[in-house]
């Protein structure tokens, strides 16, 4: 089965006028390839403090109902981290 490591379906438009979009992200420990959010205050940065989930939808339902920050990263690859829809450097969202 081949999967798309980013998913295009929704995005965060950064400050600096770059779209970020959710992407699939390699657990060391498993070999599964999921996306991850956290719920923010948890020290989100550690991947202990995420969630890793599979489907795209469910990390939409996290993001834009729940509050939840969410690896995104730009078509490039280079600029990437995790990002909430209420951060200081989101301007706007596929959904604002």
């Amino acid at each position: 089965m081949t999967m798309d490591v980013l998913d295009t379906r929704f995005w965060f438009e950064h400050e600096k006028g770059i779209r970020l979009y959710p992407y699939r992200l390699k657990n060391r420990a498993t070999g599964r390839v999921m996306f991850r959010v956290a719920k923010p205050g948890t020290g989100a940065n550690r991947n202990v403090n995420q969630i890793e989930l599979d489907d795209v939808e469910d990390v939409f339902r996290h993001v834009f109902g729940m509050g939840y920050s969410v690896r995104m990263r730009a078509l490039d690859a280079k600029f990437n981290g995790l990002y909430n829809k209420d951060g200081y450097s989101i301007v706007r969202t596929s959904e604002s």
